[in-house]
């Protein structure tokens, strides 16, 4: 079966046991939300290939998400998927709250200030403990911009584009 457009949310770290299952390193909460019988996905670029994974079991430890996929029945069938993403079709993730992205919505965005300097644009999020920290490639630089309300002041998905209101010397050399 074919599928739409594929969304990552998650990467497999490694074996667990001797069963076949898999610690997930998930990208969000979306694969904590999948039940028995939910399915992912692998997708292989190099020959735009699916492979359909069915959900056996699945609990949380720590930050990883232990796995049990019914096409993994051992350890060696779950060694050759370590390191791997799993995907999940673009329609199939739960809906965002107003004010809410999904990791994929943002990278890639054209982030500039209130008085409409350009930063950069949005390469990678960096999960902390408090608030998530965006990653913004100003001409080959990084800048690290908190994800915080007083400081992320519009997402316009429609027009690509993030405004920000910088913290007091973020941007002062540049």
């Amino acid at each position: 079966m074919k599928v739409s457009r594929l969304i990552p949310v998650g990467k497999i770290a490694r074996t667990h046991g001797l069963r076949g299952a898999v610690k997930i390193f998930p990208y969000g909460e979306t694969l904590g939300e999948l039940g028995p019988g939910g399915k992912l996905y692998l997708y292989s670029a190099s020959d735009s290939r699916q492979s359909e994974l069915t959900l056996v079991q699945s609990r949380s430890q720590g930050k990883f998400r232990v796995v049990q996929f019914a096409e993994l029945p051992d350890v060696d069938a779950a060694q050759g998927v370590v390191e791997r993403e799993v995907f999940l079709p673009e329609e199939c993730l739960p809906g965002t709250s107003e004010g809410e992205y999904y990791y994929y919505q943002l990278i890639g965005l054209r982030v500039e200030t209130t008085g409409g300097k350009q930063i950069g644009i949005l390469r990678g999020i960096i999960e902390t403990g408090s608030n998530d920290v965006y990653v913004v490639d100003h001409i080959g630089r990084e800048i690290l911009v908190p994800a915080l309300a007083e400081v992320i002041l519009e997402v316009d998905l429609q027009e690509g584009k993030m405004v920000i209101e910088p913290p007091e010397g973020l941007l002062d050399d540049l």
